[in-house]
């Protein structure tokens, strides 16, 4: 596979079929379910459909939601021109169980089919004599990986979902579902990396794969950010560790070669997993953010202007490489650059909009390491997680004018998560970043929301905001109101939005 075949293996759409984001028992053409899954090659073909469906093959895919989920309702990303009524809401916090952003398909589209391939794939060892257990167990170890990293996108978003470990092939196996609770959902996020950890592959023999595919690199970096967000602290450490010490990352220099390997090349020595777009296969974020009037988002300039503060007295030179020109362009109406720029100057042809979107890179695993420090409580613990964060911003060139010496850990709080909005701005990150780090130790940063809540919102809707952002509930999304209505009574609404469902 090389990482121009991903989106054309949606193939297996057809081979699989998909009905009210299902799949089908006898496809349109002819193949059922049973008679695919003949050899090793419809194994592999299912898998690298399960990588595709990320990109589409539903009405709202992950490669969509995992940029829309981690930065409408936080502070970086401000509303443009083009920008959908729904997702206007949701960026100012006008949320209701009606708006599109709430439903939760395309994860689930992808979670079914790997469940199809975890179900279906064992049996193929009885019919392809070629076909080894082995093979087998590294399929299986991707599968629950990738099924892991969707329950902790939905579990974050919208903190209970219904928990869906069997595949649906036929209309017939469609069922309701409840909810489970958040503690099942890391139970079983936890359980199903686990078990991949013995199973998944390090190395599939080339970049592209490696970088595409899931890794038991990428598995140890999933495994470090699940138990960030459950404060589980030495093993945040022990799972950043085995990423570091493996050898097998490192950030690319800051250079003028930077931005161009990082984000336009992609699939570079620091990244770790990247859903992997094409010629063939475009990603939305250009026509979202390009310097078009068309576009629907912009930077919001007030949360630029507070992460890099304008020095008037430093040289250009002297600019942290991530702000203007990278992660933003000023002149280009505050534009987000990553995914509009060919390099940091000239803007990218629509129909060169195929950047990778990155999931985890080496940098995220030196700031969790840093973050898990800093709310450990050992003697040198700060004096590390200084030491991590330094890493990151010596190589992206930061100006002292950001830099933290303090220790304690309201310090390091506040620094890393200003850190990681300089570093992962536009990246699917910030609001995770913000609500992971306000809500630990029963909310005692709830400053980092309100603060995120002011330099986003309209001044005549800065009390209401602030109001609703008070209530921990309102910190996840409702499920859809359709998703309620097809499960009543089995599925019941996030309760700070019942009175929007009247009961429901």
């Amino acid at each position: 596979m090389n990482r121009f075949k991903l989106y054309a293996l949606t193939i297996v759409f057809v081979a699989l079929g998909a009905c009210s984001d299902w799949l089908y028992l006898e496809p349109e053409n002819g193949i059922t379910v049973d008679e695919y899954w003949q050899s090793e090659q419809d194994v592999h073909a299912a898998v690298m459909g399960c990588y595709a469906s990320l990109l589409g093959g539903s009405s709202h895919p992950m490669a969509e939601a995992v940029f829309n989920w981690g930065e409408l309702r936080a502070d970086m990303v401000a509303p443009f021109r083009s920008i959908y009524s729904d997702y206007y809401q949701i960026n100012q916090s006008e949320i209701t169980p009606d708006n599109g952003m709430a439903r939760y398909n395309g994860a689930y589209f992808t979670i079914n089919l790997c469940n199809t391939v975890l179900e279906k794939g064992p049996a193929v060892l009885e019919v392809d004599g070629a076909f080894t257990e082995a093979e087998m167990d590294r399929y299986r170890g991707e599968m629950l990986t990738l099924r892991a990293l969707l329950y902790f996108y939905l579990v974050r978003t919208f903190d209970e979902v219904p928990l869906v470990l069997e595949a649906t092939v036929s209309d017939s196996r469609v069922e309701r579902h409840s909810k489970a609770s958040r503690e099942d959902l890391f139970l079983q996020i936890e359980a199903d990396l686990q078990a991949a950890e013995r199973l998944i592959a390090k190395d599939y023999g080339n970049r592209d794969e490696n970088k595409g595919r899931l890794t038991w690199y990428a598995l140890k970096t999933i495994q470090a950010d699940v138990f960030l967000w459950q404060d589980k602290y030495a093993d945040v450490v022990s799972a950043c560790n085995a990423v570091i010490g493996s050898g097998q990352f490192s950030l690319v220099p800051g250079n003028e070669d930077w931005f161009r390997i990082v984000y336009v090349d992609g699939n570079s020595q620091e990244s770790i997993f990247e859903l992997q777009f094409s010629q063939e296969k475009l990603n939305p974020y250009y026509t979202w953010m390009s310097t078009s009037a068309e576009a629907r988002y912009r930077a919001n300039v007030e949360t630029m202007e507070y992460l890099f503060p304008v020095n008037i007295m430093a040289l250009p030179e002297d600019a942290d490489i991530r702000s203007d020109g990278a992660s933003y362009k000023a002149s280009g109406g505050y534009s987000l650059w990553k995914y509009v720029g060919a390099d940091r100057f000239v803007e990218k042809n629509s129909n060169e909009a195929f950047s990778n979107w990155i999931v985890y890179r080496y940098a995220d695993v030196l700031l969790m390491k840093a973050e898990a420090l800093a709310n450990s409580d050992g003697p040198t613990d700060g004096l590390d997680a200084l030491a991590l964060i330094e890493q990151v911003r010596t190589r992206a060139n930061a100006p002292d004018d950001t830099k933290v010496t303090a220790t304690d850990q309201y310090s390091l709080t506040t620094y890393i998560v200003d850190e990681r909005a300089r570093e992962f701005a536009f990246e699917g990150k910030r609001w995770f970043d913000v609500l992971r780090n306000a809500k630990r130790n029963n909310y005692q940063r709830k400053d980092l929301i309100s603060d995120m809540v002011l330099r986003t919102t309209p001044p005549q809707k800065v009390e209401s905001a602030l109001s609703k952002f008070e209530d921990p509930r309102f910190h996840y999304l409702p499920l859809h109101r359709d998703e309620i209505e097809a499960s009543y009574p089995l599925l019941e609404q996030n309760s700070f939005y019942v009175n929007e469902e009247d009961g429901r």
